[in-house]
């Protein structure tokens, strides 16, 4: 067999021309292989957007239908107590509410199967546009390595990468979170934070991408990044007279406490 490389008089490698074309085909097959995958999963993405806004609307539907059947149960069941009817009547009440609340029934099951339905179209719709995120950013190196245009612009990527809101609402109410934490690269947001003393708000608000409890004054994180905190937190207020670089602590002057009465309670 004829080597690869041959050595000419200067002792510079000399690529054999056969190999370098065989070398060449080799990574144009590569990244078109790599393209029309990248394609594949873009449309996959899409597909599974479009299925998800159909699942919402069957989602609310359902909902509505349920709240419905609720409102005619509790008619129902007024009806029923009234005073003063007859025997037939009431007879025919009790029927009423009984048919009224094999409805509710029927209708809260039906709920529970569309939203469960709606929630594994949110994380299929979120999976399958990371998925094709990362597919066109393959696409895109590798047809850079051939000194090619990438097939994908910034703007194309962006239209298909995961949006917040779909990331949000395939962690929300999902019982895999671990799993896709893995899957997406993401760090679910913590269910529960401390409450800030004197804000007012409860327990349990959600960290999000722009702060936490509604605080707007840090930039977004990136995607595939946790959510790191700004170090002004606002549960931490700097002093206002500080002195650029100065570290140290706010004078509290002698007489600022008032005395305690013997026997009174300790501030320590």
């Amino acid at each position: 067999m004829g080597s690869v490389t041959t050595v000419g008089r200067s002792g510079a490698a000399k690529v054999d021309p056969a190999e370098a074309q065989r070398r060449a085909e080799e990574a144009r097959q590569k990244a078109e292989a790599a393209r029309l995958a990248a394609e594949a999963k873009r449309k996959a993405a899409e597909a599974a957007r479009d299925n998800l806004t159909q699942t919402k609307r069957d989602a609310d539907s359902a909902r509505r239908q349920k709240e419905a059947a609720e409102k005619a149960v509790a008619d129902a069941r007024k009806a029923a107590e009234r005073p003063g009817q007859s025997p037939a009547e009431a007879k025919k009440s009790k029927e009423a509410l009984g048919a009224a609340e094999k409805k509710l029934k029927e209708a809260t099951e039906a709920s529970r199967r569309a939203a469960q339905r709606l929630q594994a179209a949110e994380e299929t719709a979120a999976l399958t546009a990371k998925s094709a995120e990362e597919a066109m950013r393959k696409a895109n190196a590798l047809a850079l390595e051939e000194s090619k245009k990438p097939p994908y612009s910034q703007k194309d990527i962006d239209k298909v990468k995961p949006t917040k809101n779909e990331l949000d609402s395939a962690f929300e109410g999902t019982s895999r979170k671990a799993e896709l934490e893995k899957l997406l690269g993401l760090t679910p947001p913590p269910q529960e934070v401390i409450q800030t003393a004197g804000s007012g708000e409860a327990p349990g608000v959600p960290f999000t991408e722009g702060g936490v409890n509604g605080m707007q004054d840090r930039p977004p994180a990136r995607f595939g990044q946790p959510f790191m905190p700004s170090s002004a937190d606002a549960l931490f207020p700097e002093p206002q007279a500080a002195s650029p670089g100065a570290v140290s602590p706010i004078p509290v002057p002698d007489n600022s406490v008032p005395p305690q009465p013997e026997g009174g309670p300790s501030l320590s």
